[in-house]
């Protein structure tokens, strides 16, 4: 239930995107390079086969961010991270507007992040 309570509560109609200025947007140039480089590889990790959830965690001791693959809500947690931003990549979650068009459900979503949740989850 808690991946679905993120998963929601990190979604606005329109999205709200990224300012800048906030730590989570600094963080994710400083390890990935580059927002679309950070983007490009989430959505690789969504594009996988399988079902489950894709997260952008903050490892507060390694003061880290990593894309992480998350099965049925138990596997592939990593012990100590914050989940920042969760994508439910389960079929349930676009099949009966995207059909088995994935790939088109993956970038609805990232139309629809509400970017200041996530910069509040990281504190």
């Amino acid at each position: 239930m808690r991946l679905h309570e993120l998963y929601f509560g990190n979604l606005v109609k329109d999205g709200k995107g990224l300012d800048s200025e906030v730590q989570i947007a600094t963080l994710i140039n400083d390890q990935f390079g580059s927002f679309e480089d950070w983007q490009k590889a989430f959505k690789a990790v969504g594009s996988m086969p399988g079902i489950g959830w894709v997260v952008l965690t903050y490892d507060p001791e390694a003061k880290q961010l990593f894309n992480v693959w998350i099965n049925e809500h138990d596997v592939g947690h990593l012990a100590g991270a914050v989940p920042l931003l969760v994508m439910d990549v389960f079929e349930h979650a676009f099949m009966v507007d995207y059909g088995l068009n994935k790939a088109e459900y993956i970038q609805a979503f990232f139309e629809t992040i509400d970017w200041s949740v996530v910069a509040h989850r990281l504190g």
